[in-house]
């Protein structure tokens, strides 16, 4: 899949320049290395969350298994034990998941490999390269610079070779994994005096690249290192409008559940469709008032509604209308082709629970940013249907608004400033983090 070609979005005007500035970045003559994260950085995957890897295997469970849990409730199960028992002090792996799991399920020695090897592949395979880390990794190279790339993750060394050469980033000169380095979960940043030592440079001629704003920008820069954030997609896309927090209000309770699988994937495309290259919120669109974007989430996800019928005769006219718009009309055929690309038919097998809920945002909430790129195709009926000024949705509370610090956490980001060794270790403790 990974040699495949998957659809692009042009970037925008404002995308354009941050892809310069970046790139010139990069580029600078004071760099002799540059490190860069492995996930959400460089390397991608077609979810909105990592537990939907898990329903590919469902089928190779069962056939090992008779049990009432399916695979997806005990490997997720499985993983939240590993990180409770070895997170703390030391590393979560897949080895030791899948010890837990093995004794969770039941299953022998030799189904354990078999589903172990087959979780390997299946991260390989649905890994791809994300454009805009490629481009910088890139630039690095041909700067001459030493590549240092460090991957947090539960997977074997082999599986992160296999799946960074894929993906186009051969050429690292390092490959740090902090397990092996006796680095534990809860060190927070200590990867990154790893990555001093390995480049046999000082600090200051180190540019480290992440998306993390404590452990990839500040914490770099404590230790005298440059810093360069490339913000992960799916933030991005949740920030830039009020759908996702629509979409989650409707369903709060059961957004998890198999039958929203296509609904969720969408969301994951959409991300990395229109986020790529990082762009922010638009004033009065949920679209970043672009056109593509708006037939790639709300026309595309039909797709996997069977027999789909518009509910309203107003969503009859608002359809046909995005349907004389051409660039929406290509953000559809995009939406569709990366599909295919990453998923082929499995997905459609859920059904499309859900999938009608963009189209219904963009009928009863839509911004004047979003409507002005339908209006012109509109009949007269269908303007009069649709002059009322919008509504505000329901958004489910976490996109409400921004979330506000205690005092007692102020009072602690002045005693243990993020990037500290202390910090760090007080994070470690109260906090985990799921990682791939």
């Amino acid at each position: 899949m990974n040699d495949d070609i998957s659809p692009i979005k042009p970037d925008s005007d404002a995308q354009a320049e941050l892809m310069v500035k970046m790139l010139h970045e990069v580029a600078r003559n004071d760099h002799k290395a540059t490190s860069f994260k492995m996930w959400d950085t460089l390397v991608l995957t077609p979810f909105s969350q990592p537990e939907d890897l898990f329903l590919f295997m469902e089928d190779d469970f069962a056939l090992l298994n008779t049990g009432n849990k399916t695979f997806t409730q005990l490997r997720t199960e499985a993983q939240k034990a590993a990180e409770k028992k070895y997170g703390l002090k030391g590393n979560v792996t897949l080895e030791k998941i899948y010890d837990i799991f093995t004794k969770m399920s039941g299953i022998t020695p030799t189904g354990r490999e078999k589903l172990f090897n087959r979780e390997c592949d299946l991260i390989h395979h649905f890994a791809f390269a994300r454009n805009t880390g490629k481009l910088l990794f890139d630039k690095a190279k041909d700067c001459k610079n030493k590549i240092i790339v460090t991957s947090e993750s539960i997977y074997p060394r082999d599986v992160i070779v296999k799946i960074l050469c894929d993906c186009g980033y051969g050429a690292y000169d390092a490959l740090i994994i902090p397990a092996e380095q006796n680095i534990p979960d809860s060190a927070g940043t200590a990867f990154l005096d790893v990555v001093v030592k390995k480049s046999g440079l000082e600090a200051s001629n180190i540019l480290h690249i992440g998306g993390d704003f404590s452990s990839d920008v500040e914490a770099p820069i404590v230790r005298g290192m440059r810093a360069l954030m490339l913000q992960p997609v799916m933030p991005l896309m949740i920030k830039s409008g009020r759908l996702r927090g629509f979409i989650e209000d409707k369903h709060l309770y059961d957004i998890d559940e198999p039958k929203f699988t296509a609904l969720r994937c969408a969301l994951a495309l959409y991300a990395v469709y229109g986020f790529d290259t990082p762009q922010n919120k638009k004033p009065k669109s949920d679209f970043c008032g672009e056109c593509r974007m708006l037939g790639f989430m709300v026309l595309g996800p039909l797709m996997f509604i069977k027999d789909f019928s518009p509910e309203t005769d107003l969503q009859r006219e608002l359809i046909a209308a995005m349907e004389k718009n051409n660039e929406i009309s290509e953000g559809r055929r995009d939406f569709e082709q990366m599909v295919y690309h990453h998923f082929g038919d499995f997905i459609g097998k859920y059904g499309g629970e859900g999938c009608q809920l963009p189209l219904e945002f963009i009928e009863k909430f839509s911004y004047i940013g979003d409507r002005e790129l339908i209006k012109p195709a509109l009949s007269e009926i269908g303007l009069k249907k649709w002059g009322k000024p919008a509504n505000e949705p329901k958004l489910a509370p976490v996109h409400t608004k921004a979330v506000k610090k205690s005092p007692l956490q102020k009072l602690a980001d002045k005693l243990f400033p993020e990037g500290t060794r202390v910090r760090e270790m007080s994070e470690g403790i109260l906090t985990g983090k799921k990682k791939k």
